[in-house]
């Protein structure tokens, strides 16, 4: 069966030709590859055509790195040579060189090759993803300055640390950020082709009980090294994925013929000779292929491909099937791509019968963002020609990592719509809409309402007026207290900030959501909520909570106590401070018209009552991570979810500590 591979480039430091969507502008797209400017159309032409059309050819990392061990080699004299050396009859012949005499005394080892090993190494790692290895035992195969490239996300992951973090955080998001334990599916392995320090892996998705799932092809070039100690390990990934159907089609190419009207169609960017030269005697079916097309060369291009090929461009729904429709194809696709577009070959695993391609597109010599891609090729052994083809693009914005993570989250726990779809709707309330709670909305910046923002924010857990200080303003006492009780509650949450730890992360940091809602209360709650990490641990300790400062703050045993009576004293200040403003039916009164025509004070209201229904949704792991079990200290886990505000006081005073690991020790 004839698969699809899609892959991108990894970038490379010492390499300034290839593109990296760092340091080029970001654009939103309207669609794929929607653009009228000559930067913009990058993604036009990564989608548009089935080969890269016009390529500069550039000696490829792979080869460059050879040239500077073994002189000047071409591809083929590069493989004749792995071929050589790794050929064990040598070892056996060498017993007969009398020049090797001395040599010989001891018995002749085998050496395995390196691309073998490197295989083992990537296949190990695969086969751990499949087995739902814990992260934390995943790192053994990767170097500690690992660049970690999943093409589902904007930015490459660098460093062991970084990369156990993705791992926890978006489990199930793709192949390569790890399953759950529940998850059902697995990685199948298609094909490999490994050549020393580099492995290519193609592969799709199937079910734990063997059906393969649809668009779910994947490319994979792993790079490894030696370190410490002479293992191998994988210093750098790079995965990209074919596009879910419906495909583009020719939507792009058409797209891509209009922009090109708009950006010229003069050629501007010129082969570099030397290097052509250098490889034209000896270059490879493929590294000829993709010189035709540099050149414009159709004719030459359709000759290295066998006439009954079957060539796949996963923006299509099929494949081109034979020579002459293949050839049609690439006319189309000629006609379409600007001549001052530009494939530049990057990198190049092979071997006798196949090859995988790296490379990206530039404009005027200009690398263009999103526009790495990679083609796999087949090649028949004994015309050497190409008997089939993969090529897929790098997928432009928007990236589907996150949104895949939260899907994810979502079909777990439904539960998390609640949250999400409370937040949609308080958002559109407090800040859009008119007529559903009183005042203006907040986009109105009516001035009245920040007046009042801004003296409640000095009289902030009543201390100024508490000491008579001259700056502090005469608010509404009742306003004041809600207020101050509504602080004081956000403050609370503090105690849960073991929710954040080394080990799991959150999308949604707690620590900064947490200072977020002492501004916007519920608006920074609920998005936790909803995205916040799954509690897996039962046994944590005080040193796994992220960060000193945090850790006092949580396990901080007067915190319960401390913010219960700055909450009381906010209900007293409300019903009995500022005597001008009468007894309490009377100020009750007055309250509820100030509320009436006002969306601050009216807001406060409805956060009480959400921080009142969501309380408890943190009580349970909480007590799981000190090591309670369901069902026990049910008084004490009924009093924290169930009784607003003061229960979550008591909570914090009478609940188990998180122990110590010199204490456990």
């Amino acid at each position: 069966m004839t698969k699809l591979v899609r892959d991108l480039v990894i970038p490379d430091a010492t390499s300034p030709a290839q593109p990296n969507s760092h340091n080029v502008p970001f654009f939103i797209y309207t669609m794929r590859f929607a653009t009228i400017f000559a930067n913009l159309a990058a993604p036009l032409a990564a989608t548009a055509f089935t080969a890269p059309s016009a390529i500069t050819l550039r000696a490829p990392p792979a080869i460059s790195h050879y040239r500077k061990h073994v002189a000047i080699l071409s591809s083929r004299q590069i493989l004749k040579a792995q071929e050589e050396s790794y050929n064990p009859i040598s070892a056996v012949l060498d017993l007969f060189n009398p020049a090797n005499i001395l040599l010989n005394l001891a018995p002749p080892t085998i050496a395995t090759p390196v691309s073998s090993k490197d295989e083992d190494v990537v296949t190990s790692f695969i086969d751990s993803l499949n087995s739902r290895a814990p992260p934390s035992e995943l790192l053994q195969y990767f170097a500690d300055t690992i660049n970690y490239v999943d093409t589902a996300y904007y930015n490459p992951i660098i460093g062991k640390d970084a990369l156990l973090k993705h791992w926890q955080l978006h489990t199930n998001s793709s192949p390569l950020s790890t399953f759950s334990r529940d998850s059902l599916q697995v990685i199948v392995i298609d094909d490999v082709v490994s050549m020393p320090n580099k492995v290519c892996v193609i592969y799709r998705m199937a079910t734990t009980g063997g059906q393969i799932i649809e668009d779910s092809t994947h490319i994979t070039f792993y790079y490894l090294s030696s370190q410490d100690g002479g293992e191998r390990k994988i210093t750098r990934v790079f995965d990209v994925a074919e596009p879910v159907s419906p495909k583009p089609g020719d939507a792009g190419l058409k797209l891509l013929k209009s922009v090109s009207k708009l950006i010229g169609n003069k050629r501007i960017v010129e082969s570099n000779d030397t290097v052509a030269g250098a490889l034209e005697s000896d270059m490879s079916v493929v590294e000829r292929y993709f010189d035709a097309w540099n050149n414009r060369d159709m004719n030459t291009a359709i000759s290295l491909f066998t006439p009954t090929c079957q060539m796949r461009d996963f923006q299509y729904d099929d494949a081109f099937s034979g020579r002459d429709e293949f050839q049609r194809h690439l006319l189309r696709v000629k006609d379409c791509l600007p001549t001052s577009f530009n494939f530049v070959v990057d990198d190049i695993v092979f071997s006798t019968s196949k090859a995988g391609v790296l490379w990206h597109v530039e404009n005027n010599g200009d690398p263009l963002a999103f526009t790495r891609g990679c083609s796999f090729y087949n090649i028949d052994k004994e015309t050497g020609l190409i008997e089939s083809g993969f090529e897929i693009p790098e997928k432009a914005p928007p990236k589907q990592g996150y949104w895949n993570t939260l899907k994810s989250r979502f079909e777990a726990e439904p539960v998390r719509f609640i949250p999400a779809a409370i937040w949609v709707a308080y958002m559109y309330i407090l800040f859009i809409s008119d007529g559903i709670l009183p005042g203006a909305n907040a986009l109105a910046l009516e001035q009245r309402t920040w007046e009042e923002v801004r003296d409640l924010s000095l009289n902030f857990f009543l201390v100024a007026p508490s000491l008579h200080l001259p700056f502090s303003p005469v608010v509404h006492p009742m306003l004041e207290g809600v207020f101050n009780l509504l602080l004081a509650w956000a403050a609370m949450f503090a105690g849960f900030l073991s929710d954040e730890r080394k080990d799991k992360p959150n999308l949604l940091p707690f620590g900064p959501m947490l200072v977020g809602m002492q501004f916007l209360t519920s608006g920074f709650l609920l998005p936790y909520l909803f995205t916040r990490t799954v509690e897996t641990k039962s046994n944590v300790h005080r040193e796994d909570i992220d960060g000193n400062i945090q850790t006092l703050v949580a396990e901080w045993r007067p915190l319960g106590g401390f913010l219960g009576f700055v909450g009381t004293s906010s209900i007293v200040w409300g019903l009995f401070a500022r005597p001008e403003y009468g007894g309490f039916s009377e100020r009750y009164a007055s309250f509820g018209d100030l509320l009436s025509i006002d969306r601050v004070g009216s807001s406060f209201i409805v956060d009480l009552v959400i921080f009142a229904a969501f309380q408890s949704w943190f009580v349970d792991d909480d007590l799981k991570r000190r090591g309670v079990q369901d069902g026990e200290l049910s008084p004490l886990r009924s009093v924290a979810k169930y009784i607003p505000f003061f229960g979550l006081a008591a909570y914090f005073t009478f609940r188990p500590s998180l122990p110590s690991i010199e204490i456990s020790d």
